[in-house]
């Protein structure tokens, strides 16, 4: 199996993929009826209201309001909220799949069940609202494609919703509507998911659908060449939302979508997240930083490899393993250039028991370029004992032929080696 690519060694690169998971809320009080606008969600003509309020604890609008405060618990941070979520959305669907049909000619119960499922709740619940006569034609229509959506059928959901504006729906509805169409467009067509990205985000901001709508944004916006604005959001991101579950995926995904530009100016982007997140939580900082480096590394880009970790190490993180991952990453970045010795070094002071499998084979190719461009490699090979076995020399002995003598003409610089490391990862990578 390929092993990583690191500066001037073949491997492979690990793709993220963006995750299309929904997590949305409704913060609007069951005790505020909002009109709905256009023809969606408004009463069938000479439909009441139901004067029959069910219990608190059955009042399905304070119960999909209280999901909604649950769900931005957790983008904030709380994952102690989590358990809470499940409840919720557990209780949901047990009243809403036992509501007898006087109940549904309720229009705030309508628009709740709609924005229930659209935040991850039970499907079946639709079910029953469709088959009791109470909706019109286009509430249906409504009901079934966010049944399809809810489902996975993403193409069938697609063609049934196409037509319906989220502005024209409930304003409770929007946020969550406007997320969902957006899933439909992602890796198909990604400047239309961006204008629902968008048009979610400005539709709940401060909330748990703001926070995934940005999370599906950045990673598009990097792949579409829109970096300035990417990293705009990514920084605003850390600011509000770098305390969340999920945002160890955005971080992920971002690293990976800027290392694979070709033209990344990694220090800029580096020096930009580190001087316009200064307020945010440092933890959060330091994570965002090790993802870029590790991506970095793995797509053969020294340059932000090295600027992201030593933008790790300004922060002084607090875990010994995150300064051993920063420390190992700037050293790795080193090992093709003339700063290979003092690479060396480092990488040797590194204790093996502090890094995982990953970093471990980081730190085996690092150490083996590091050598080679020094010439240590040689003399380490002389010394009795030292040379290793098993797979681990395979590994390193097949890269060796294709990998030593072209480092080896590159050392008469620093730049003539990273040109030259970048040439050999273009190579590996067709």
């Amino acid at each position: 199996m390929k092993r990583i690519v690191l500066i001037a060694a073949a491997g492979f690169a690990l793709l993220s993929s963006i995750g299309l998971g929904v997590y949305l809320y409704q913060r609007q009080s069951g005790a505020t009826k909002t009109t709905a606008t256009a023809r969606h969600l408004a009463p069938k003509p000479g439909a009441a209201a139901s004067n029959s309020i069910p219990p608190r604890t059955e009042d399905v609008p304070h119960l999909v309001a209280d999901l909604g405060q649950v769900q931005d618990k957790i983008v904030y941070g709380d994952r102690s909220a989590l358990a809470d979520q499940g409840r919720l959305l557990a209780k949901i669907s047990s009243v809403l799949r036992n509501f007898p049909k006087k109940n549904w000619e309720d229009y705030e119960n309508i628009r709740s069940a709609f924005v229930y499922v659209l935040s991850g709740g039970d499907y079946g619940v639709l079910q029953p609202l469709i088959e009791s006569g109470v909706l019109s034609e286009a509430d249906k229509t409504l009901a079934e494609g966010i049944g399809l959506y809810a489902r996975g059928q993403s193409s069938a959901a697609r063609k049934i919703l196409l037509d319906i504006d989220p502005r024209s729906l409930d304003v409770s509805l929007v946020g969550p509507f406007a997320l969902a169409r957006a899933s439909f467009y992602i890796g198909h067509d990604n400047k239309k998911a961006i204008e629902f990205l968008d048009e979610a985000r400005l539709a709940a901001p401060h909330t748990a659908i703001e926070e995934a709508a940005v999370r599906r944004e950045i990673a598009l916006l990097v792949e579409a060449g829109d970096r300035p604005r990417a990293v705009m959001l990514m920084a605003d991101y850390v600011r509000r939302f770098g305390k969340s579950i999920y945002a160890w995926k955005l971080f992920q995904d971002f690293a990976t979508a800027l290392a694979k530009q070709d033209d990344q100016d990694g220090s800029g982007v580096v020096e930009d997240l580190a001087s316009t997140t200064t307020t945010a939580d440092k933890n959060a900082r330091t994570k965002l930083f090790l993802n870029l480096a590790g991506e970095a590394l793995l797509y053969g880009k020294i340059v932000l490899a090295k600027a992201a970790a030593k933008a790790t190490l300004h922060l002084k993180p607090e875990s010994q393993i995150d300064v051993d991952k920063a420390t190992l990453y700037e050293a790795a970045a080193s090992a093709p250039t003339a700063n290979a010795e003092r690479a060396l070094k480092t990488l040797n002071g590194l204790a093996g028991d502090h890094l995982s499998d990953d970093d471990s084979e980081i730190h085996e190719v690092a150490d083996y370029i590091a050598r080679t461009v020094s010439g240590d490699d040689i003399k380490a090979d002389a010394k009795p004992g030292v040379r290793p076995i098993g797979p681990a020399a395979d590994a390193k002995r097949s890269a060796s032929s294709l990998a030593l003598p072209r480092v080896a003409g590159a050392i008469e610089s620093a730049d003539a080696a990273l040109k030259h490391a970048d040439m050999l990862i273009s190579r590996n990578e067709q």
